[in-house]
């Protein structure tokens, strides 16, 4: 009787732990993460925590974004010089679309570790281990995703990990803990170890656990579809200015100008335009509320 009640009482703590770490943990930690692509997964799996364009990205990056520059600079200083120079911020500006590809990659394997913790929590329930767990949960979501989704890649390398690599369970977990840059992920993780060195009813900890993440995966979930509209207003208002103006310079050319053949003019055009990239930041900033 004592040990049952200790048993719980470890289980209680545990939740109430983990519902703190859930919901306090940093985001310096898991910000300014990118991810590896498929083609680039090695033995550990994939690290999300950086992200290396293939050469086919690469390729499309500057096959639009450069002429989309260079156009831009054309249309705010009628000067083809300047457009070829604006064409260069395309290199610099790579880093970006990379961060913006890995941060995608993210949030597909969050969302994807939302169907994984329903399968574990159900295998748990019927006595599995984590090891029969993860191989059922490879089974049953390979039912749903695609063999290149993250969470099925994952699953695979960590199987293979378990099984013909016989690599410890906890190293190998930790580990993908580590490279998904996922509070959650790190979190259920950290849980259900906790059990096992404490001795914690460990299906009603890991059971809940699962339930307050999956809670928190449905809010992000809920919370971006609300922000949507908001982030495509503010690319439509960035884009506004630019139409504007090439509407004018195609149909009143004599109207503006002024804007181009004046000290003046310059000095407006690259105020309008320095503040129209402020304004499409602050709105980018604002709209990417996290959890």
């Amino acid at each position: 009787m004592k040990s049952v009640m200790k048993s719980e009482e470890y289980t209680g703590k545990t939740i109430k732990k983990f519902k703190s770490k859930l919901n306090n943990i940093s985001k310096d930690t898991v910000a300014s993460i990118s991810s590896e692509n498929a083609e680039d997964l090695t033995r550990s799996g994939i690290d999300y925590r950086k992200y290396s364009l293939s050469k086919k990205e690469t390729r499309k990056w500057f096959l639009l974004s450069a002429p989309s520059f260079a156009l831009l600079g054309y249309l705010f200083y009628h000067s083809l010089i300047v457009a070829l120079v604006f064409s260069l911020l395309s290199v610099p500006l790579k880093k970006y679309y990379a961060d913006h590809l890995g941060s995608k990659r993210r949030d597909g394997l969050a969302a994807q570790f939302r169907d994984l913790l329903a399968s574990l929590s159900a295998s748990f329930a019927t006595g599995r281990l984590m090891t029969e767990a993860l191989s059922e949960a490879e089974e049953s979501l390979g039912l749903i995703y695609d063999k290149n989704d993250p969470i099925l890649i994952e699953l695979n390398v960590i199987n293979k990990r378990l099984g013909q690599g016989r690599e410890r369970e906890q190293e190998v977990l930790f580990d993908f803990a580590d490279r998904s840059a996922d509070p959650e992920i790190a979190g259920f993780v950290d849980v259900y170890f906790t059990c096992l060195t404490t001795g914690a009813d460990q299906v009603s900890a890991v059971a809940r656990a699962s339930e307050l993440i999956m809670e928190k995966l449905e809010m992000k979930k809920e919370l971006k579809t609300l922000t949507a509209q908001k982030k495509l207003e503010g690319k439509i208002l960035a884009l506004l200015p630019p139409v504007i103006l090439a509407f004018l310079s195609l149909t009143s050319p004599d109207y503006i100008s002024l804007l181009y053949d004046t000290a003046g003019g310059l000095f407006i055009m690259t105020i309008s335009l320095i503040l129209i990239g402020i304004a499409f930041h602050w709105s980018n900033k604002i709209t990417d509320i996290r959890l």
